[in-house]
C-alpha cells in the first residue's frame, strides 16, 4: 500500500504545477473583476476534482494500471491508493481555503460564518463528485468516464432549469432562503451533516470501486 501511495504521489507531482497556475489565474481574475478573493476558497475545493482524473489518466497513458499488478500489491490497494491521495489533496485544499477565509476576514471581512458554510457545502459536493468520478473512470476508462462525469454534473443543472417554474420549486427556494435566519450553530450542524453525508458517499464509492476493479480484466 505504501508503494502505491508513493507512486501515485510522484505521479501527481507532475500535474501540481498546472493546478497552482490555475489557482493563481483564478485569484488574479477575481481581484481584477473587483470580487476580491471571496470565491477562491470554494474554487480551490472544486479544483481538487482534477486529482482523480489526473491520477488515473496517467496510469492509463503509461500502462501503469497493468504494471502495478505485477507488484506484490492487491487490486484493493491500487484503488485505495487513488482514493487516499485524492482525499489527502482535497482535505489539504479545504484547510488552505479555510485559512484564506480566516485571513480575509481578519483584514476587514465580515462574512466569515457565511464563507465557512459555503466552504463546507463545496466540500460535501466535492467528496461526492470525487467518489463518483473514480468509479466512472474505473468502470469506463478515463475518456468515457469524463463524459459520464459531465453528465452527472450537468444533468441536475438542466433538470433544475426545467423545473424551476414549478410551484414546488418556489416553496423550496423560500425554505432555503429562510436559512438566513438560522443561528450559526444550526447552520454549522446542517452543513456539517452535509459533509458527513459526502464522506459516507465517498466511502461507499471506494467500496464499489474496489469491487469494480477486482472484476476487471486488464
Amino acid at each position: 500500500m505504501k508503494a502505491m501511495l508513493y507512486a501515485d504521489w510522484m505521479n501527481l507531482r507532475r500535474s501540481m504545477k498546472a493546478m497552482v497556475i490555475a489557482t493563481v489565474v483564478i485569484a488574479l481574475a477575481s481581484i481584477v473583476s473587483g470580487n476580491g478573493l471571496s470565491f477562491v476558497p470554494a474554487m480551490l475545493c472544486m479544483l481538487s476534482l482534477m486529482v482523480p482524473a489526473t491520477l488515473m489518466s496517467s496510469d492509463y497513458a503509461y500502462g501503469w494500471d497493468k504494471l502495478s499488478l505485477s507488484l506484490p500489491v492487491s487490486r484493493r490497494d491500487v484503488v485505495s491508493s487513488k482514493f487516499a491521495i485524492s482525499l489527502l489533496v482535497n482535505l489539504t485544499v479545504v484547510a488552505l481555503g479555510m485559512i484564506c477565509i480566516a485571513g480575509m476576514n481578519a483584514f476587514g471581512g465580515d462574512a466569515m460564518a457565511e464563507d465557512m458554510m459555503g466552504m463546507l457545502a463545496c466540500e460535501a459536493v466535492g467528496l461526492t463528485l470525487m467518489g463518483i468520478e473514480i468509479i466512472l473512470v474505473l468502470r469506463f476508462g478515463p475518456e468515457r468516464g469524463r463524459y459520464f462525469l459531465i453528465g452527472v454534473v450537468w444533468v441536475p443543472i438542466l433538470l433544475l432549469t426545467v423545473v424551476k417554474k414549478h410551484p414546488a420549486f418556489g416553496k423550496l427556494v423560500q425554505a432555503v432562503g429562510g436559512m438566513d435566519s438560522w443561528p450559526v450553530g444550526q447552520l454549522a450542524a446542517f452543513f456539517g451533516g452535509l459533509v458527513i453525508v459526502g464522506a459516507i458517499v465517498y466511502a461507499v464509492c471506494w467500496r464499489i470501486g474496489v469491487g469494480i476493479y477486482r472484476k476487471r480484466e486488464l
